[in-house]
């Protein structure tokens, strides 16, 4: 649907024009609309309009909130109990050019709208008088073929017009569209009644080429979405989203995989490595340390703090961390040998534990 250019300024009774549902007027208008604007939905075939107190839209075929009060059907016994000091908005479709009469408004002489289209005609009760605001359409859009551009014309292709598509050619400066239901083969444009000019037309593309350096801009909250085999890719707001797993790839460049449950894995660029989150805790990195070695570090958290294990081509290292992330002690195991804290005679020993004596001398518990 096309919305012809009107004299009444956005946000006073407008008609924003036709969408196939909700989420294609969000698109649109993301911050909502204006007091008095409504769109014609094609997948409800009825009127919204805009709530500005609850700052929602509501379909006109149920209750919605005041001003709006419903739809004209019939002009002639449209009689609204209106009240004096009380705003009250209506909606009628005009089918056609014409002139609507409007007569038995209360308070005034029978009232003449006239629209050289198809138009919404809004009639607005602004608590003395009633005012009328007429919105030109045309369902062009909405019932027209879509195009599917072939480029060029060639005698060995074949261009078909079938399931709401048709296909169009360039030959000699000029476009052209299969007329019928159909294919057709080998049967030159400007010569075959299987063939329409068309002035112009918008295209359904089947593929997309751009120069080097060129870039596709997407406004806010517009999304390309690519599906197929039970897979959806969607590229939006800088973010590239599998839809099915929950698996992105966030504006910072790290791609984020879902592991079930609290458990996150995360793959950046920035921090250069890949961790595994669980409860919002790093259990697992592999990345590398300030040595530009490669690293694996483990942690295990309780309430107490946490104990961590840490790999690497020079040593392994075995901390345990208090609740405030500080070291309590560490053990370390290398080429040069082995450095760590042995037990005490004081301290809970089991069987076959090794440990120091109050003498100072190195035992093993037995019994």
């Amino acid at each position: 649907m096309k919305v012809k250019e009107h004299s009444h300024l956005r946000g006073q009774n407008g008609c924003l024009g036709f969408f196939y549902g909700l989420d294609a007027l969000l698109s649109a208008y993301p911050e909502g609309g204006l007091p008095g604007e409504f769109f014609v939905n094609g997948k409800t075939q009825s009127i919204w309009v805009w709530d500005a107190t609850g700052r929602s839209w509501y379909d006109s075929n149920h209750a919605a909130p005041a001003p709006f009060f419903g739809i004209i059907t019939d002009t002639n016994s449209f009689s609204p109990n209106v009240e004096s000091g009380k705003e009250a908005c209506f909606v009628y479709i005009a089918g056609h050019a014409g002139s609507y009469h409007f007569l038995a408004l209360k308070g005034v002489s029978p009232l003449t709208v006239t629209t050289t289209s198809a138009a919404v005609i809004v009639l607005v009760w602004d608590g003395t008088t009633w005012r009328d605001y007429v919105t030109p359409i045309s369902l062009d859009d909405a019932v027209h073929l879509s195009y599917m551009y072939r480029g060029s014309w060639t005698e060995s292709s074949t261009y078909i017009y079938a399931d709401g598509f048709t296909d169009v050619v360039y030959y000699l400066g000029k476009y052209y569209r299969v007329k019928q239901a159909g294919s057709v083969t080998g049967e030159i444009p400007d010569e075959s009644d299987k063939w329409e000019e068309v002035t112009h037309f918008y295209a359904v593309a089947d593929q997309l080429y751009f120069p080097t350096g060129q870039l596709i801009v997407l406004d806010r909250q517009q999304a390309i979405r690519v599906k197929g085999f039970g897979s959806t890719w969607e590229l939006g707001d800088g973010i590239i989203h599998h839809l099915e797993t929950g698996t992105f790839l966030s504006t910072a460049g790290e791609l984020r995989v879902p592991a079930g449950g609290d458990s996150e894995i995360v793959i950046s660029p920035v921090e250069r490595g890949i961790k595994f989150w669980r409860n919002n805790k790093e259990v697992l990195i592999i990345d590398w340390d300030n040595n530009n070695q490669v690293r694996l570090l483990m942690s295990q958290f309780d309430d107490s703090g946490s104990r961590e294990l840490s790999i690497s081509p020079q040593q392994i290292t075995l901390s345990q961390l208090d609740s405030a992330g500080q070291t309590l002690n560490t053990s370390q195991l290398s080429l040069n040998g082995l450095n760590c804290r042995l037990k005490q005679w004081s301290d809970t020993l089991v069987e076959g534990d090794i440990y120091v004596d109050e003498n100072n001398v190195l035992k093993q518990k037995r019994g």
